[in-house]
């Protein structure tokens, strides 16, 4: 078991257009740093012309680096998670306080002099 190690998403592309390929690489280099044990696979958020996000995966090297203890970062798990190798991770609720309804729950009511 090799320790320290995460799967996570280095950025190429262009400004406005980015395009992130899913790495091994220990948890605390940096994003872009140049030392990485494995690329495992591919994702662009930009849509398509058919409207999709396209990601490209090597499951039998994922499922490996997941066995030798690499851990996914939250994005990666997400990812993942649609694409059925790992559980999906639970969803954050959001909430959104420009919803007047939404945002007289979390006031304290004032008391009366």
């Amino acid at each position: 078991m090799l320790g320290g190690l995460r799967i996570k998403l280095v950025r190429w592309g262009f400004r406005n257009k980015p395009f992130y390929v899913l790495s091994v690489a220990n948890k605390r280099a940096a994003r872009n740093a140049g030392t990485r044990y494995e690329d495992v696979g591919w994702w662009d958020p930009t849509p398509a012309g058919d409207g999709n996000m396209h990601l490209g995966l090597k499951f039998d090297r994922i499922k490996y680096w997941l066995t030798a203890g690499a851990v996914p970062t939250p994005k990666v798990a997400e990812l993942l998670g649609r694409a059925q190798l790992i559980p999906q991770p639970p969803q954050v609720p959001h909430y959104n306080p420009r919803n007047p309804a939404d945002e007289t729950k979390w006031r304290a009511e004032k008391k009366s002099k």
